[in-house]
């Protein structure tokens, strides 16, 4: 018996291979430029279609920054001829791009598959039928923006305002941005799942939920089984998960729903000091779908924002995609040189983009503990936009894929609705009020928000005046006048935490670094005057790219902590001591260096968790140090050791300080 059932374990094991197959199709792709929108009359995706004039691009593919089509605007095509294996009975196959800037339109060996629109979030469409052993893939794509896009162009009054009005301030970067791949899958598979960890702080056990939503492509229903297993690194979490599945009707999903108690002991909390990851394993038929997680609380208590139940107040930055050559891609070397730079920086809790980032980004910032506030599409979306039902329609997809992409992100801790919209007007109290509910229903879990331009006006006289009323904190873009524009929003709003989305100051606006240096020095000294702000987040990490009016000849909006090409500039040197969030104190006498830190007490203000100080090759670390804490460490240094530096966990330098004149 023991023999046998060893032959069909083995039997079926090129079976459970064959069942969901990932083939890359990035690489060398034709591309070509079709400006008066000549293409699809002419039939440029049919297979033979002459090629040979075409120009070779490497995809993920940037158009905007290719020096051939430098900042082109408007339709262009991509296509791909590859080879691929026939598809395994009871299976099916998908196209799967990971991000089109901003419409795509694809066909497969001339039969068209389907569209697109919106340009950072990834999409799949089915390509069974048209998939054949050799294939040509031709994409159509357009960067072209008007009033019905995301976020769309605006007209206004008065005349002056027009030119103003119909951009927006960073560059409609086109192309293939992010990768492509052919998926083949089960016809019943996971499609995917919902994890929601929810610590109890008084038990210290954790409430894992997920709602897997499980797709049946057959033509027949279905009722599979499914199995869900936990681990905390290689180790299996040792808790039963009972799933009960029904029948499934051909061509539907249903979502399925699980839960376990996970005991104390088996129970590590995610910190940005301390990002403990968990991961689901999730198995139906010959289909396993995996996502990592943290076990982690976000809430609002009073003017309070609780991370597992402790206080923190933390800096942060807006970074916009944009990196010379590159444009909107964000190829690894360059992402991780940012965010390393950020997490130098204790840039721990940013409202980081306008729109959707790569998965990539969230991923680094769930394994370093960065905190995330995510937000889709709406910069200074008109009263007019807000009301239209179609732009409602299109910009809810847009943000439901960002979040059914980005869910179990630890790093995610909110949603944003938008960024200076006319949250005064009835149309932007009503999109607030409504997408808000709307997000509530896709995830309860995380908190919402939006970045308000009008809450600290003093148009606003009382809290139903702004739409502020109806978020879970208020975000605010404050430039110039902190502490007064600070008092103003609490006085509307005593028991909200207050979060600076952005602030900050160009470089051209100043005569020397040094104007902006002490611009930011006072900015914190109004900061730590507000015990009910619980960030702020420099606008901007980097310069960008931008046809907005006030661009400097060099293309670039110079707001940068850093330049383009990620020089360091006064401002980042100034924010890194400012945001650290404790201070050195250090004493040399003969061989030793008596180093004393304190965890600040007032902004930014959090526990901080396994950092070390450094010395001359010797080093020493504190457990943990809770703000207004003192912990002095007395380091054997040889003679000649020039630097003390506070290390926090993943090796990040927050503090240096010199030890000789």
């Amino acid at each position: 018996m023991k023999l046998r059932y060893l032959l069909i374990v083995f039997c079926c094991l090129p079976v459970c291979l064959l069942a969901q197959q990932r083939t890359a199709l990035h690489g060398e792709w034709s591309f070509a430029l079709d400006p008066v929108q000549v293409g699809e009359a002419h039939a440029w995706y049919r297979p033979n279609f002459p090629l040979t004039r075409w120009d070779k691009v490497t995809v993920p593919h940037c158009l905007s920054v290719d020096p051939r089509y430098m900042l082109y605007t408007g339709t262009a095509w991509y296509i791909k001829k590859f080879q691929h294996a026939a598809i395994p009975a009871g299976h099916r196959a998908y196209l799967r791009f990971e991000a089109v800037f901003y419409k795509a339109q694809a066909w497969l060996n001339g039969q068209k598959v389907g569209g697109h629109e919106g340009g950072y979030t990834p999409f799949e469409l089915d390509i069974t039928e048209a998939l054949k052993g050799e294939n040509t893939l031709a994409l159509q794509v357009n960067n072209a923006w008007d009033t019905t896009t995301i976020p769309g162009a605006k007209t206004r009054i008065p005349d002056t305002d027009e030119n103003t009005g119909q951009l927006f301030p960073w560059i409609n970067y086109g192309g293939i941005t992010r990768e492509v791949y052919v998926v083949v899958r089960p016809e019943v598979y996971v499609q995917n799942v919902k994890i929601t960890a929810d610590p109890d702080l008084v038990k210290k056990t954790a409430k894992v939920s997920l709602a897997v939503h499980v797709r049946n492509a057959s033509g027949r229903a279905a009722k599979p089984a499914v199995h869900v297993t936990l681990y905390r690194g290689g180790d299996k979490v040792p808790v039963r998960i009972a799933v009960k599945v029904p029948e499934i009707p051909a061509g539907a999903t249903t979502v399925v729903q699980a839960e376990a108690v996970v005991p104390a002991k088996e129970v590590k909390l995610w910190y940005p000091d301390d990002p403990v990851l968990y991961k689901a394993e999730v198995v139906t038929g010959a289909d396993t779908l995996s996502r990592m997680f943290g076990i982690r609380q976000v809430a609002v208590q009073g003017t309070q924002l609780l991370l597992n139940g402790e206080p923190i107040r933390m800096g942060g930055g807006n970074r916009p995609l944009d990196y010379p050559g590159y444009g909107s891609m964000d190829p690894t070397t360059v992402l991780e040189k940012d965010l390393t730079l950020m997490k130098n920086g204790s840039m721990e809790l940013s409202r980081i983009s306008h729109y959707p980032v790569s998965t990539q980004l969230l991923d680094w910032a769930d394994a370093h503990g960065l905190l995330i506030i995510a937000e889709a599409g709406n910069w200074q979306l008109t009263p007019k936009q807000m009301a239209d039902p179609t732009m409602r329609a299109r910009y809810q997809a847009q943000m439901r894929e960002m979040m059914e992409r980005d869910w179990n992100h630890p790093s995610v801790i909110a949603w944003s609705v938008g960024n200076e919209y006319h949250s005064h007007k009835p149309e932007g109290q009503a999109w607030t009020k409504d997408m808000y509910a709307y997000v509530k229903s896709i995830d309860a879990s995380r908190l919402v928000t939006f970045a308000s331009m009008f809450v600290f006006r003093d148009i606003i006289q009382k809290p139903e005046d702004e739409a502020s009323q109806y978020v879970d904190f208020v975000s605010a873009n404050i430039y110039g006048d902190h502490l007064k524009n600070l008092k103003h929003i609490h006085a509307l709003y005593p028991n909200k935490p207050v979060y600076i989305s952005e602030f900050g100051l160009r470089t051209d606006g100043v005569k020397d670094e040094g104007d902006r240096v002490r611009h930011l020095q006072k900015a914190m000294q109004d900061f730590r005057q507000c015990d009910f702000l619980v960030g702020a987040s420099v606008w901007t990490f980097n310069d960008y790219m931008s046809r907005f009016p006030g661009t400097n000849p060099n293309g670039y909006r110079p707001w940068g902590l850093i330049s383009p090409e990620r020089d360091l500039r006064g401002m980042y040197l100034t924010w890194q001591e400012e945001f650290a969030p404790a201070t050195l104190a250090v004493k040399v006498s003969d061989k030793q260096v008596a180093v004393t830190v304190t965890a600040r007490n007032d902004f930014p203000r959090y526990t901080l968790r396994n950092y070390t100080v450094q010395c001359g090759g010797k080093s020493a670390k504190i457990d943990m140090l809770k703000p207004g804490e003192s912990k002095t460490l007395t380091l054997e240094v040889a003679p000649g050791a020039a630097d003390v530096s506070l290390v926090k966990p993943g090796g990040f330098v927050v503090v240096k300080k010199s030890i000789h004149p």
